[in-house]
């Protein structure tokens, strides 16, 4: 189970994500949060998962999850993922961390899957 704290943070930089054009279908919250071991300097490892990951990747979009993760909360550490590139690749570590490990959060108002 997450901290309510880091949940609520996590839905406050989806929504953040949101107005700023990237639409998340889901966002996981992977490494010492999800393993329950974070300490007060622990940084919110996260995969945002959307549809326009799966496009050709643009520095652009990478970089304005790190400059909304900024004005929200310094210790979120995004990893941009596309679906495709979330249900299929298996060359990726840190996405095989986050599928073993991490905790899926929704974005407010949409509905989270019954399994994970």
């Amino acid at each position: 189970m997450l901290d309510p704290s880091i949940v609520k943070t996590v839905q406050v930089y989806i929504q953040a994500v949101r107005s700023s054009g990237i639409e998340p279908k889901f966002v996981i919250v992977f490494g010492s949060w999800a393993k329950g071991c974070a300490d007060e300097w622990s940084d919110i490892d996260l995969v945002v998962v959307s549809p326009l990951f799966d496009r050709a990747r643009r520095l652009k979009d990478a970089l304005l999850l790190w400059e909304v993760a900024a004005e929200t909360d310094c210790r979120i550490e995004p990893v941009p993922c596309g679906e495709k590139q979330w249900t299929d690749d298996d060359s990726s570590a840190i996405l095989e961390i986050a599928r073993r490990e991490g905790k899926r959060i929704a974005p407010e108002g949409k509905k989270q899957p019954a399994c994970f």
